[in-house]
């Protein structure tokens, strides 16, 4: 049997807690009504569940239960935000960033092709995305800001609170994809923007499950239809096990900001290895001072990169965002930052949770060397030939 790699790919999704599974399991077996069946006690059982789920999840970010819409999970929640928001209207301005993840990029392109103007802002040499930079792109037409509150790859923070309060004072509507925020910053006690969108599986919760936080006043338009669910703006049954899985999760989240610290340390602990070991031929990719502690990403030069996750067997990684895991294209973002193709595929983003903290962390460095060491002589031993 083969070894399982030690996981370092918790940005792309993370193990249902034991908690959480927990707190599921009766809504899959004894207690399985639809939520949507009000004439006998499972209907009741499971509406129940779920009004206690909502008004548990709107208490976490301190907003009213009817804010919180339950979607299947934080690509749902960004469409429906932006074109439940913005398709039925007279084309106007919209700001966003190159940075952004391919779920609010594609919408943000649909709606370009119906006439919307939209300015992506760049990012500085850090990989951040100021209030300064966003305040100048601003224009009267402006209408919808749709920026991430962590990014995916590089983990750089951007000043979501700022942006949507500046936003607030000049009637403009923020909207921001707190996928990988939640979890790795305290954001429930920052001010929120208009318009938030989550997902469970970041978090320690079920797959298929998030959310969208919706600002009492804004208004939105279904994108689907079939049934009245969700104040008519989300026809579906609703998926009760899963439902009570994210409050669950989102439950947990005081206890996740506890092991911060300790994460913390242990990226830069990798990173300083890296840099000392292998030098000129490592470049970090998330080496902001404004980041979360969970997310290291650095290139090889000069490295082939499928021949660079083909050495690593025993270190399960990626080099992006898994939605883009079966391209052979190239990192947005890394290019963005200005990496060559060549060094924005040969990349890797190893991302922490708390369940690392019990790995064998010397190990992990070492083999991580090891192997790059190996890779990297390889390549100059060829290009010596």
């Amino acid at each position: 049997m083969l070894k399982r790699p030690v996981y370092l790919d918790y940005a792309a999704t993370t193990p249902v807690s034991q908690e959480v599974l927990q707190a599921m399991l009766p809504y899959f077996t004894d207690q399985f009504g639809n939520s949507g069946s009000n004439q006998h006690l499972f209907g009741w059982e499971a509406a129940d569940a779920v009004e206690e789920s909502r008004n548990s999840i709107a208490s976490f970010f301190h907003v009213k239960p009817s804010s919180i819409l339950f979607t299947s999970g934080a690509t749902e929640s960004n469409n429906l935000a932006i074109l439940g928001l913005l398709e039925h209207q007279t084309p106007g301005h919209i700001i966003s960033s190159v940075l952004e993840h391919k779920a609010v990029l594609e919408p943000l392109a649909h709606l370009a092709s119906k006439g919307w103007e939209i300015t992506y802002l760049k990012p500085n040499l850090d990989g951040e995305i100021t209030l300064e930079h966003f305040i100048a792109s601003v224009k009267e037409n402006t209408r919808l800001v749709s920026l991430l509150w962590v990014n995916n790859e590089i983990g750089t923070i951007t000043d979501v609170p700022a942006i949507a309060q500046w936003c607030s004072n000049h009637s403009i509507i923020c909207h921001s994809d707190a996928t990988q925020a939640l979890g790795k910053m305290a954001i429930q006690h920052l001010y929120l923007p208009d318009l938030l969108s989550f997902s469970g599986h970041k978090i320690f919760g079920p797959k298929g499950i998030g959310g969208l936080y919706v600002k009492p006043g804004i208004g939105l338009q279904a994108r689907q239809w079939g049934g009245s669910q969700e104040r008519n703006l989300r026809a579906g049954t609703l998926a009760v096990p899963l439902i009570v899985g994210l409050a669950k999760a989102i439950q947990q989240i005081p206890l996740l900001l506890q092991y911060l610290p300790e994460l913390e340390a242990k990226k830069k602990d990798l990173a300083n290895e890296l840099k000392a070991k292998l030098g000129n031929s490592i470049v970090i990719n998330s080496d902001s001072q404004n980041q979360v502690a969970s997310i290291l990403n650095v290139s090889i030069k000069g490295v082939d990169w499928e021949k660079l996750f083909r050495s690593m067997p025993l270190l399960a990684m990626s080099n992006g965002s898994a939605c883009n895991s079966k391209s052979t294209f190239p990192s947005h973002v890394l290019k963005a930052l200005g990496r060559p193709d060549d060094m924005a595929l040969a990349s890797l983003r190893i991302s922490l949770a708390h369940p690392y903290l019990q790995e064998n962390h010397e190990w992990v460095k070492q083999y991580l060397v090891q192997h790059l060491h190996q890779l990297i002589h390889e390549r100059l031993d060829t290009n010596f030939e």
